[in-house]
């Protein structure tokens, strides 16, 4: 069984087996006092010392500023107080964290020697201070910025003083508490811990895995050579049963419907056609789902914690979009969510009105590569697709009257009114945001019988959006669905007022747990390994 796994067990017998002062073991609680006496002797001098010369101080400015308020004198002198925190901080590898962050090897060396220097005991305290400030804040923020990993990220947090926390934890002695507070609080974050635990057992279980080879795609009755080895994963992924003796190089039916019963788990392409997507997903193995749980931990504590009582919670990779109100789950729908080239953002805002029979003002991205060229290529194109140019100061423009070709080109806005072809269908529901993305229903209803979504130009086409629109101003006896269904009717173009807050979370997570095991789906925008890479230090 592995270490982490030991930690709660540890603390407890380490607790009932204090009085025998084993103090060899540098997270017991005789350890814990022995150390705090020493630390309590410390001079100031020495504490004032080691912040000066940083080293390998992380949070070096914040602990300056709270020693010199206290005259450098050593915060750690309760040995009640060192055992809570150092047993709290040995949970960090189960938050997909890793001790070796927060001096966990010297702390433990330091903690284990009976006879301390007054400089040993001075490096204790801050090293102490300093892993609590630096593992406190990984929790909240994350070890990464999400910003230089995201090239759309728009969620903000509420900031938290560091320095407050480590003295209220010092005061009280309760370290748990305030960690408790600082960590995600969604279900999908406590969930991912218990698949972490797994799968740390299962990557070291795991045996060689001979890498499928990509190649030409497989179609159903097809021969290949590929096909023994793809049935064989697949049998150890439990989606398949069969008798090995009796496969060849044939893609049967019978491993084409595992084949797409895998595809659907992945949010691949749910076709039974065997193509370099689908080769990837059956490679990775338990090592490849470890890091994908851990990328997936540090972007849950990149979200907000308050997500509040009423929102709309998207996840692109899944393609799925989910109402949630007072923790439960209440209606869902399947979207279809921005292209790996025009990605969705990862954002959070709060829903303001409906446009039913929206018109469409044509964003930067889709004006300057999909319409401009076409429009220069022939101008009819404005009129056949029952749209409207204006100029810088909103007059309405002739399009055989413009040089689509020069630098101004850009300068001229591109209006679709309201119609059956309009893109945005019959209704969109905004919420302002930078990145102007919103909610909208779609004519091409066609693309929600796909498993793999990512279609659109970044905005989210919802399935069903008339429904989930009702929805919205149900609480508003005078858009009723038949008051909606008359407006759509009428063509006329109407905003409604959304008069309850709804937030929008448009967030990623590509793996979470359901009917006790761990989902995990196809990384569309191929995020989780660069989080993994930089988590690993690479």
């Amino acid at each position: 069984m592995k270490k982490s796994f030991l930690y709660p067990i540890l603390i407890v017998f380490i607790s009932l087996n204090a009085c025998k002062g084993d103090s060899n073991d540098p997270r017991s609680k005789a350890s814990s006092d022995l150390a705090s006496k020493q630390i309590a002797e410390a001079s100031p001098d020495g504490i004032k010392t080691e912040i000066s010369a940083q080293n390998d101080i992380f949070e070096g400015g914040t602990l300056e500023e709270i020693y010199s308020q206290r005259e450098y004198r050593s915060l750690w002198r309760d040995g009640d107080v060192l055992f809570s925190f150092y047993s709290s901080l040995t949970g960090a590898n189960k938050e997909g964290l890793d001790l070796k962050d927060y001096h966990g090897e010297e702390i433990d060396r330091l903690l284990s020697m009976s006879d301390l220097s007054s400089d040993e005991a001075a490096r204790l305290d801050l090293l102490l201070s300093d892993a609590f400030l630096t593992y406190a804040r990984h929790l909240y923020y994350g070890k990464l910025d999400p910003t230089e990993l995201n090239e759309f990220w728009g969620i903000s947090r509420k900031e938290k003083d560091f320095a407050e926390l480590l003295l209220k934890g010092v005061n009280d002695g309760d370290f748990q508490s305030i960690f408790d507070e600082l960590r995600p609080n969604h279900q999908v974050y406590h969930d991912l811990k218990k698949s972490l635990a797994e799968y740390e057992e299962l990557k070291e279980d795991e045996g060689p895995l001979g890498e499928l080879q990509p190649g030409e795609l497989i179609n159903p009755g097809d021969k290949d050579a590929r096909i023994p080895a793809i049935a064989k994963r697949l049998m150890s992924l439990q989606k398949f049963q069969a008798d090995t003796t009796s496969i060849d190089s044939t893609y049967t039916e019978e491993l084409v419907e595992a084949v797409r019963e895998f595809q659907q788990s992945k949010s691949i392409q749910t076709d039974g056609i065997i193509g370099n997507a689908t080769i990837a997903e059956l490679n990775k193995g338990p090592q490849d789902r470890y890091r994908q749980i851990l990328a997936n931990l540090e972007r849950w504590r990149w979200y907000p914690r308050d997500l509040g009582d009423h929102y709309i919670l998207i996840n692109i990779p899944n393609f799925k979009l989910a109402v949630v109100k007072d923790g439960d789950t209440i209606r869902e729908h399947n979207v279809i969510a921005g292209s790996r080239d025009r990605q969705t953002p990862i954002f959070s805002d709060t829903i303001n009105h409906l446009e039913i029979n929206p018109t469409w003002t044509v964003p930067p991205t889709i004006k300057a590569k999909d319409i401009l060229p076409k429009v220069a290529a022939d101008p009819s194109y404005v009129s056949r697709n029952n749209m409207t140019v204006t100029g810088p100061n909103g007059e309405k423009v002739n399009p055989s009257s413009v040089d689509w070709n020069s630098s101004e080109a850009m300068n001229y806005t591109f209006t679709q009114r309201a119609g059956p072809s309009n893109p945005l269908g019959r209704v969109k529901i905004m919420y302002p945001n930078q990145y102007l993305i919103y909610l909208h229903d779609t004519p091409g209803q066609a693309l929600f019988n796909q498993t793999e979504r990512a279609e659109s130009s970044g905005c989210v086409r919802v399935e069903n959006a008339i429904d989930l629109a009702s929805y919205v101003v149900e609480n508003q006896d005078e858009y009723s669905r038949e008051r909606i269904e008359d407006i759509i009717r009428s063509g006329k173009t109407t905003v409604v007022k959304v008069d309850r807050p709804i937030q929008v979370h448009h967030f990623y997570w590509t793996a979470w747990r359901a009917g006790g095991e761990t989902v995990f789906t196809s990384d569309v925008y191929d995020l989780d390994e660069k989080i993994y890479s930089k988590l690993a230090g690479n």
